[in-house]
């Protein structure tokens, strides 16, 4: 009976083992029939067009092109995606004087990303007729050989010292607004030397303070949805918006009028300029309010860092 017992044991783990070696040989199979295919798949991709460079996305970029960034890459039509080599293009896009960081990321199968950062254009300094770039890392390109670009104000009769400062509150301001900007000019104020004249695209003129313009001209298009215009889009009420101190509006002398013009005309339009004027000046004198607010806050914030410190 234990013979019989023993037998049977035997033939059972025969069986068994049996079993687990087939089933190792399949995994085994299985394990060098993927990289066999993985293999050919890898030489396929090197040898063949497919791992060639098809597609060149660039982002980030406004004063770079995408051509000059495409030629910097010096791609030929079997340039492979794996011997891609990077430094040499990033140096050659590095060479526009606008361009910041270069950033290029291969994405397989076969495109590459350039992602570019660059230096704000924050104005353009008038000399001797000619028009030069002013970046936002206070590089002044006087010898740009590139189209010169027209979204900036221009900057004008400022000395050295002052020009620097005026710089520095151009690249402060939010980008947007001062695209809005046509031209940026000195004053020239005896008793009161950081003052400044705007000239807006949108026809407004705005005096200011070299030192606060920065802060307060964030406030500009709350400004202009303030100012009432005639279905022809003229101002109601001509006039400057004065930031040098506070925020107020200063209407221009007006001229006298002919006596062919009627004075029920005349009073009908006095009284909308004085409306226009009236809901412009009640604007900033809740932008007064709120940069007063704004510097309060400020200055708590600075206490309590201190104070923690």
């Amino acid at each position: 009976m234990a013979d019989k017992v023993r037998k049977i044991d035997s033939e059972y783990l025969k069986e068994k083992r049996r079993k687990r070696r087939a089933k190792q040989r399949r995994v085994q199979l299985i394990i060098f029939g993927t990289l066999i295919a993985l293999i050919i798949l890898i030489v396929l991709y090197m040898f063949t067009p497919i791992s060639n460079i098809d597609h060149v996305e660039v982002k980030g970029n406004h004063y770079l092109s995408d051509k000059e960034a495409k030629q910097a890459l010096d791609l030929k039509r079997d340039t492979k995606i794996y011997m891609f080599g990077k430094g040499k293009a990033i140096n050659k896009m590095k060479e526009n004087p606008f361009v910041k960081d270069v950033q290029i990321k291969r994405k397989l199968p076969n495109n590459l990303e350039v992602n570019v950062s660059e230096y704000q254009l924050v104005g353009l300094l008038e000399d001797k007729g000619k028009y030069h770039p002013v970046l936002s890392n206070d590089h002044i390109l006087k010898d740009y050989k590139g189209q010169v670009p027209n979204d900036a104000p221009v900057i004008s009769g400022f000395n050295e010292s002052r020009r620097d400062k005026m710089i520095q509150a151009l690249s402060e301001i939010p980008a947007e607004i001062r695209q809005s900007i046509s031209e940026v000019e000195y004053a020239d104020d005896k008793d009161n030397r950081n003052k400044i004249r705007l000239y807006m695209k949108d026809g407004i003129q705005v005096i200011g303070n070299i030192r606060t313009i920065a802060d307060k001209l964030k406030y500009y298009p709350e400004m202009v949805s303030a100012l009432e215009r005639d279905d022809s889009g003229e101002l109601k009420k001509s006039g400057y918006i004065d930031l040098y101190v506070g925020a107020s509006f200063i209407p221009y002398k007006s001229s006298s009028s002919t006596s062919s013009d009627s004075s029920v005309k005349l009073k009908e339009g006095t009284a909308m300029e004085d409306k226009a004027k009236d809901e412009l000046q009640n604007t900033l004198n809740k932008i007064n309010d709120q940069m007063k607010d704004d510097k309060t806050t400020k200055d708590n914030s600075q206490k309590e860092s201190s104070t923690n410190n």
